[in-house]
């Protein structure tokens, strides 16, 4: 008499045993806080509820209003596959950070809100957030558009004094030129040679007038 009894407790424990499963996360998943988009997966069976409550809790204090509803009715899927939605954090902000995360499956039946299934234990650390990331790039981006146009700025300004320095000098060279030229075209009032000359004649001269006294 005890054996159908038997059976049947069996076939229930089996199919207990094949219930839903929360896949992902477990307890070597690492969430970050930054990181606003998360997912959970999870295998159904097909006694399983057609839809559940996905929760997460903590059980050392890192979440002050545990439990937190992250999808209110999400749909089970089908069975003996996994199934995976994208989840995040209230108002989309970032992730509270801590250890001994988990995520609850919750039965939506207001007269019997059971648990269905438990991840394992996970982390989520600290990580900047993907906004934040993306305006320090469009800033750094900024920044490096500016340094490279100063760089070209005082790359032009030089090469501009550098020409005009070099057109300077070359100026300065044709002035001198010119004034040396200029200086050798004006003759001289009286050169070296004639200078000799004059003073042989005048020697000449003084000569003559000396034997006029002689003679005279």
């Amino acid at each position: 008499m005890h054996g159908p009894a038997c059976l049947v407790a069996a076939l229930a424990a089996a199919l207990a045993a094949r219930a839903i499963t929360v896949v992902s996360p477990t307890n070597t998943s690492i969430w970050e806080s930054g990181t606003l988009s998360q997912t959970v997966e999870w295998e159904a069976v097909s006694t399983d509820p057609e839809y559940f409550t996905v929760q997460l809790v903590n059980q050392n204090g890192y979440l002050a209003d545990s439990p937190v509803t992250l999808i209110a009715n999400q749909s089970t899927g089908a069975a003996d596959i996994a199934n995976g939605a994208t989840v995040t954090y209230t108002g989309g902000a970032s992730w509270p950070t801590g250890t001994m995360f988990q995520i609850n499956l919750v039965a939506t039946d207001s007269a019997n809100a059971a648990i269905l299934a438990q991840s394992q234990y996970f982390n989520i650390t600290y990580s900047a957030s993907s906004a934040s990331s993306s305006s320090s790039s469009t800033a750094s981006s900024a920044s490096s558009a500016s340094s490279s146009s100063s760089s070209s700025t005082s790359t032009s300004a030089t090469t501009t004094t550098a020409a005009t320095t070099t057109s300077a000098a070359a100026s300065t060279d044709t002035v001198a030129t010119v004034t040396a030229d200029s200086t050798s075209a004006i003759p001289n009032a009286v050169s070296t040679s004639g200078a000799r000359a004059l003073g042989a004649n005048a020697a000449l001269l003084v000569l003559a007038a000396g034997a006029a006294k002689l003679f005279f």
